[in-house]
């Protein structure tokens, strides 16, 4: 009782304040008023309240949030009773540049750091397309210098050609308008692939997502490639490679489980 009536006091913004502060809160607090700030600390992380750094966040506002879900959640049981018939993938875009990103690394103590080299040359930028199979975990990239709908028409030629025996290849998308172009939903309807579209403004609900945090620490982030640029374009093919084979340690990293 005592830590609900904690919890719902911290989840509420304080009058005239836009954070808790110890003291406000042993005033909010009956049996705390009186207390020292100290006593008012250590109640709290009794109670396992601690002060930490917050976090960007939004909510989609899309009203068919739940319907959408329900679509692709039925679509996912249909990959798991007929995985011979049935593919679910969900497929992203995300972009790359020649100048490697700022991140940590291993240095020795004082005034040396690990540098992100920018190089001599212009900062050129590369676009991915890839599509995870939340079955199995393999997943289908293809590299480009941009993706419009030739582009994205051919990568989902692609997509269908790694499922010559699938019936229904369930595709999930974001909003992003290109992947409702005019051409590439009359291509769907004489193609296997099936469109599903995500939540607007809902990132978490798309695993794919999550496959490029594992790219960006792996290859991207202080990368030796400055002005070495078709270097660095195959050291990102050959990252996607090694994930074309079912693996359950992809799944397991974006947060599935192998059947």
């Amino acid at each position: 009782m005592v830590r609900k009536t904690l919890d719902q006091l911290i989840h509420v913004v304080p009058p005239n304040r836009s954070r808790w502060t110890l003291a406000l809160i042993g005033q909010a607090v009956s049996w705390l008023r009186g207390r020292s700030v100290v006593c008012v600390w250590k109640t709290l992380r009794r109670l396992d309240i601690v002060y930490k750094r917050g976090r960007d966040y939004g909510h989609s506002p899309d009203p068919d949030y739940a319907l959408k879900l329900a679509y692709i959640e039925a679509a996912h049981q249909q990959a798991q009773q007929q995985p011979e018939h049935v593919v679910l993938l969900y497929e992203d875009e995300m972009t790359y540049y020649r100048r490697p990103t700022l991140s940590r690394g291993y240095a020795f103590v004082g005034s040396t750091e690990p540098k992100a080299r920018l190089g001599h040359s212009t900062n050129k930028r590369r676009r991915i397309a890839g599509s995870l199979n939340v079955m199995t975990g393999q997943f289908h990239a293809r590299q480009r210098a941009h993706f419009g709908v030739a582009q994205l028409m051919r990568y989902y030629q692609q997509l269908e050609a790694a499922y010559p025996h699938a019936k229904t290849i369930y595709l999930v998308q974001d909003n992003w308008p290109v992947h409702r172009h005019p051409q590439l939903l009359n291509f769907f309807l004489t193609s296997r692939l099936v469109p599903l579209f995500l939540p607007t403004y809902a990132p978490w609900t798309n695993p794919t997502e999550k496959v490029w945090l594992r790219l960006k620490p792996d290859v991207l982030h202080l990368h030796p490639f400055e002005d070495r640029w078709m270097d660095l374009i195959q050291t990102v093919d050959h990252w996607f490679a090694q994930w074309l084979s079912p693996s359950s340690e992809l799944l397991r990293f974006v947060g599935l489980f192998p059947p």
